[in-house]
């Protein structure tokens, strides 16, 4: 039997009984699954936490192919999406860059934490796909930037909506090539 999530049980996001009564019933959906990925009690989840999952997820599948596979940026390994990590090349504290799609790419476990980001590879990898000067302005600019309630729940609803109908697609995919 599931347990029954409450919405007020989730301070951090709606921190009034009015904010409450004024829910997008989609955010509602995605915050419900994926609260229990952040690892957190639900009274201290944030957005920042809620569009961290949603984004990682939705990374890994914006490069997955239609049998669920994607290649580790710099080691260009295959693996299942769910075995990637969703890696950032300028550092997640810049939140400019940190759910921009051209910033983030599929990376292996072993790329990721044991060679330490693979940093020089990626590098070379970044410079291949963008140009060295889109490189150095990404890695130079240090503009800031706060992101409000409402661009979250937008961002998180998008991607959601892009998480659901891609695994359909592979879906319907995998049926057609396995029937």
């Amino acid at each position: 039997m599931k347990k029954e999530i409450k919405l007020a049980s989730f301070k951090k996001l709606w921190k009034t009984k009015k904010a409450l009564e004024n829910v997008n019933p989609e955010v509602v959906e995605v915050v419900k699954e994926y609260w229990h990925k952040t690892h957190k009690p639900q009274g201290s989840v944030t957005w920042k936490d809620i569009a961290d999952r949603v984004f990682s997820e939705y990374c890994r599948l914006y490069y997955a192919d239609d049998e669920w596979y994607v290649n580790c940026i710099t080691s260009w390994v295959r693996m299942f999406w769910t075995e990637a990590q969703c890696w950032h090349f300028i550092s997640r504290w810049v939140l400019k860059y940190r759910y921009d799609i051209n910033n983030c790419f599929p990376q292996s476990y072993t790329d990721n934490c044991i060679l330490s980001w693979n940093y020089k590879v990626y590098t070379i990898k970044m410079i291949q796909m963008f140009g060295q000067e889109k490189v150095e302005q990404m890695i130079n600019d240090k503009e800031l930037v706060s992101l409000s309630q409402s661009w979250y729940e937008e961002h998180i609803v998008e991607r959601y909506k892009f998480i659901i109908d891609k695994k359909e697609k592979i879906k319907k995919h995998q049926k057609s090539v396995y029937i």
